[in-house]
């Protein structure tokens, strides 16, 4: 095994993971992954993430490429995280010397990237994608992340935050959008997707409100085709779960706009980040 570790860090959890040596995949048997408390102490945050990381095995030459949510300084690796709901307690935190100080390694071996933009990186880097290739990436969660990729390194789009239909994407296309509708519908609280497809009470509402969410992505994807060149758009997230259910109406209603455009399903799911983050550090250079 190798000194790469790719870590992909989530609103709920951590997960970490040995990259192979081509750099495409994680090592069998070597990921870990731990709940994580973002409303909790910095000490609990920071304590949880270092003996998640430190769980791989490290020496003191390991490298770290680390999946982050934004807001956050990605050069510094500090976190600016303020609004966002969770890990307020590092805000202005220098993560990076944290962990640096916690882990027993260098400063300069830990990276950070943007986690919507290491979704798409993981991706087309297992993918083996020409560089060349314009990419577009999201992620359907919590919240929405959103990527581009035209070179070497995806970028983050921030497209959670781009004015849409009465509001922002992200209130059109994530977990909040069918948790408002539910508390409104049924006066359900705190319950995901997955639950409301299961109950007999609310399943075939919900799939009423799966076409909705697929109609409001097809408007989004056509939004940005028309201001940018996008020629595959990878789909990722745990909403993706339930694709059969919106995904052939995307795709119908796309070909009706004649917006062409190829859509994929992400290949790798939550290994995406951890080997995108990860292969920053072959853009910087150094040796594995």
């Amino acid at each position: 095994m190798g000194n790469l570790i790719g870590v992909d860090i989530g609103g709920s959890h951590i997960s970490v993971g040995i990259i192979t040596e081509d750099g495409k995949d994680i090592f069998t048997g070597s990921e870990v992954r731990m709940p994580v408390n973002s409303f909790g102490s910095k000490e609990e945050i920071l304590e949880v993430w270092t003996d998640c990381i430190a769980a791989v095995g490290l020496s003191p030459n390991s490298l770290l490429g680390i999946a982050m949510p934004a807001p956050f300084d990605y050069q510094q690796g500090i976190s600016l995280m303020v609004e966002q709901g969770k890990y307020l307690a590092l805000y202005q935190v220098n993560v990076k010397k944290e962990l640096s100080y916690r882990l027993g390694i260098p400063a300069g071996n830990i990276l950070f990237l943007n986690d919507a933009a290491a979704f798409l990186q993981g991706e087309a880097v297992a993918g083996g994608w020409d560089s060349g290739q314009n990419l577009m990436g999201l992620t359907f969660g919590t919240g929405l992340g959103g990527a581009f990729k035209s070179g070497d390194l995806a970028e983050d789009g921030a497209v959670w935050s781009i004015p849409f239909k009465e509001g922002i994407a992200e209130n059109y296309l994530s977990t909040s959008f069918f948790k408002n509708w539910a508390k409104e519908r049924f006066g359900k609280t705190e319950t995901g997707l997955k639950p409301l497809l299961d109950s007999s009470e609310t399943r075939a509402a919900t799939l009423d409100m799966l076409a909705v969410f697929g109609r409001h992505l097809a408007d989004l994807i056509e939004m940005q085709a028309k201001i940018r060149k996008m020629e595959i758009v990878v789909l990722g997230g745990n909403i993706m779960k339930a694709a059969d259910h919106f995904l052939p109406l995307v795709k119908k209603l796309l070909g009706e706009r004649d917006i062409q455009v190829e859509i994929r399903i992400s290949r790798l799911g939550e290994k995406a980040a951890m080997i995108g983050a990860a292969s920053i550090h072959h853009a910087n250079g150094k040796k594995m």
